[in-house]
């Protein structure tokens, strides 16, 4: 049965995290309020997700942050974004969830971080930007945040809703913390545009943001929907560093193809694994992707995600790459 009550036991808890986390993105911290007045809102990490924490299903592609080139008109899928251009963030604010029905202002704050499966908090991501005494009304808000692209990587996003009576409870593992409280979403989705016979390259960084010293995982390449290997390939090269490391444990995996020294293809569209990789606390070990398309992909639309698994199965991060055909 759910109730209220645990959330409101966090309240005088979380209090002292505003403070702290409202600081250093430059805002004030607000008046705590009462439990009985709190309010509830919730960023979705997933399209089936109501609210409830902790969350299911995936939890790094959150449909409620998209990233346009207009700050008016929400794009339909998120734009290619241009390392050094202007984009727009558009993060939309849901409104009443399942732990409260007051209503409040409050402030929504937006951070990158290099295009991967992981990211300490908050020591691995970057602030971006805020919005300020935002009036969410029953049913949703659109709030959007001017971004000046930074150049030397793609990236991932993360937005947290902060309000005196809806605080989250955060630890280092962006995971757990995506996880466990819905005010806070998870956006790492990549746009990918083709050309024919043309690879696209895209960097991408694994490692670990637990508590624990080291894991071991897995890396699983999925392709929902229609899938891009047969019309088109993809590989991976996981660099002598993440290379070693598989060898060391002893190369396994499935639905793939050793092709390089380093470099291995995805050969299995339904399903593919890169099993048995060790990796540290806090680091971030990079990898390549190379995607492309063939003849036979003209004209499709694809959807490939690489997500990072720890030794019992469960999601770790991931990334979502959305391909499709340049626009001419």
């Amino acid at each position: 049965m759910i109730t209220r009550n645990p959330r409101r036991r966090r309240t005088l808890i979380a209090a002292a995290a505003l403070a702290v986390a409202t600081l250093f993105a430059g805002v004030a911290p607000a008046v705590q309020a009462a439990p009985e007045g709190r309010s509830d809102v919730f960023i979705r990490d997933n399209t089936s997700d109501v609210g409830f924490e902790p969350s299911s299903g995936s939890l790094y592609s959150s449909p409620d942050i998209r990233v346009c080139f207009s700050a008016t008109i929400l794009c339909a899928t998120d734009d290619p974004i241009v390392q050094g251009g202007n984009a727009y963030i558009h993060v939309t604010l849901n409104n009443p969830g399942p732990y409260g029905d007051g209503l409040e202002k409050g402030t929504l704050q937006v951070y990158y971080t290099k295009q991967g499966t992981v990211a300490q908090w908050t020591s691995q991501w970057n602030y971006i930007g805020s919005a300020t005494n935002v009036s969410v009304p029953y049913g949703t808000k659109r709030v959007v945040i001017p971004w000046k692209v930074p150049i030397g990587s793609h990236f991932c996003l993360l937005a947290r809703w902060l309000s005196p009576t809806d605080l989250p409870t955060e630890g280092v593992s962006t995971s757990a913390n995506t996880r466990n409280n819905n005010n806070i979403a998870w956006h790492n989705v990549n746009a990918v545009p083709f050309k024919i016979k043309v690879p696209v390259i895209r960097p991408i960084v694994f490692g670990w943001h637990g508590p624990d010293p080291t894991t071991i995982g897995d890396i699983v390449f999925t392709q929902p929907g229609k899938p891009f290997t047969g019309p088109g390939r993809i590989t991976i090269d996981l660099g002598a560093d993440l290379a070693a490391r598989w060898r060391a444990g002893g190369a396994k995996g499935e639905g793939i193809e050793r092709v390089g020294e380093t470099e291995l293809a995805i050969v299995d569209p339904q399903r593919a694994r890169i099993s048995g990789l060790t990796f540290k606390a806090g680091e971030q070990v990079p990898a390549q992707l190379s995607f492309t398309a063939g003849a036979e992909a003209a004209g499709g639309q694809y959807t490939v995600n690489v997500t990072q698994v720890d030794q019992r199965g469960e999601e770790v991060g991931g990334v979502e790459y959305r391909l499709a055909a340049e626009r001419q």
